[in-house]
């Protein structure tokens, strides 16, 4: 049985119920080669829920998904140019999406195993948690974090 045209799995920007205004609903993470960078997330992170792609969406151009359990937010690997790869996104330029995880020290291993790179130690928030700053193989910027448990 095939989905209706309007469901979530071919279009996962679009939910039952909109975010409420200011929420993030989207993640663009701009790659050269955006099967490249889907196996490394889907790897990294399994509950991201690819998308099948389609001929308006072809798999060279973009990779949607969709964050397991969350109606508000989505995103895509989305191609970008060769020539935008070489521009270097420096510390404390441009946004940075963190993502929660339960262990920074598990994530990261499998972040260095996976081809991305560290680019920060453990950093502590306060009391709230602890982030580390890392890039994927894009070279993206991103950030995981952990909530302090004790």
């Amino acid at each position: 049985m095939s989905a209706p045209a309007t469901s979530t799995r071919s279009q996962p920007w679009k939910t039952s119920t909109p975010p409420i205004e200011g929420t993030p609903c989207w993640n663009q993470i701009p790659a050269v080669d955006v099967q490249a960078c889907k196996r490394f997330y889907s790897a990294l992170f399994p509950s991201w829920q690819f998308i099948e792609n389609t001929a308006k969406y072809p798999e060279d151009f973009v990779a949607l998904f969709n964050y397991e359990g969350t109606r508000s937010m989505a995103g895509g690997i989305v191609k970008t140019s060769e020539e935008a790869k070489s521009q270097e996104q420096g510390e404390g330029v441009g946004m940075t999406v963190h993502y929660y995880v339960k262990s920074i020290e598990a994530t990261q291993k499998r972040v260095v195993e996976l081809g991305g790179t560290i680019l920060t130690p453990k950093i502590p928030e306060a009391d709230n948690g602890y982030f580390m700053v890392c890039k994927d193989v894009a070279g993206n910027r991103f950030s995981m974090y952990e909530e302090k448990t004790d």
